[in-house]
């Protein structure tokens, strides 16, 4: 099983539906029949970290992409996945090509 650290910015400011984004998200993985687990507990050790920032100040890169980890990292900045722009509408088809591209060089996690 494929297990992503979700991680929550604060929501000082947010230009997306950051809820609704992984919201999605997860139900858009099990249609694809993937065993993936979310993880909000911080001590917890996972595959990837997926930050949802709600806009692109991006504060949650501060503590994780200067942290040192070696940790796969996703960071939804409002409308953008990393460092490119997307429309809001379409986040969860780029979020699910980034995570399938992991899935595949890891290994099989499906059931």
């Amino acid at each position: 099983m494929l297990s992503i650290g979700l991680r929550y910015c604060g929501g000082c400011n947010p230009q997306i539906d950051r809820s609704r984004v992984v919201r999605d998200l997860k139900k858009a993985l099990i249609k694809m029949d993937l065993r993936v687990d979310f993880i909000t507990d911080k001590e917890r050790t996972v595959d990837i970290i997926l930050l949802i920032n709600g806009c692109i100040h991006a504060c949650l890169e501060e503590e994780y992409l200067s942290s040192g980890s070696n940790l796969q990292c996703i960071s939804v900045k409002g409308e953008m996945v990393d460092s490119q722009y997307v429309e809001e509408d379409h986040i969860l088809e780029t979020l699910i090509k980034k995570i399938m591209g992991f899935y595949n060089r890891s290994g099989p996690y499906s059931s």
